[in-house]
């Protein structure tokens, strides 16, 4: 598996900032591992983390009536499949508000790279670059979600 630090720089949450302050993010990152099946977020649940797919698969499941607000939901349907470098939980990151969607690890292993909130502002806070980078990325991200899931509906 490649360097934690290079596969954040080929990541587009990270794009654009150089080898240093990426190595200030894995500092402040982890690496966590899920068995295929796994739930690794549930709709409703307060955000915390951003999570990079570092190797594997996972599914964003919402119900079937859209995003949801509470957790328990029946009827839970996959919506899309993220692989090796895409993100998911960056609202999190932005407005710490529940979590939009229930995501479940699809592959043996799946293997993610977890950014924690916390963290993640309090280096912003030391260094706005940072900062600025990567939420110009996220809103970027955030865009074309919003672009595709418009198109299609």
């Amino acid at each position: 598996m490649e360097k934690i630090t290079d596969f954040l720089r080929h990541s587009e949450v990270f794009a654009g900032l150089p080898e240093a302050k990426i190595e200030q993010i894995v500092s402040i990152g982890h690496t966590a591992t899920f068995s295929a099946g796994e739930t690794i977020i549930s709709a409703g649940e307060p955000s915390d983390d951003l999570y990079l797919v570092q190797q594997g698969m996972v599914e964003v499941l919402v119900a079937s009536g859209g995003i949801v607000d509470t957790p328990g939901l029946p009827e839970m349907q996959p919506v899309v499949q993220l692989g090796q470098g895409q993100v998911f939980g960056e609202m999190a990151l932005v407005d710490q508000g529940a979590r939009s969607a229930t995501i479940r690890a699809i592959t043996e292993p799946t293997v993610l790279f977890v950014v924690p909130r916390a963290a993640f502002w309090a280096l912003c806070e030391a260094d706005h670059h940072i900062g600025f980078i990567v939420m110009r990325n996220i809103a970027c991200d955030l865009s074309f979600k919003l672009r595709h899931r418009n198109l299609s509906l």
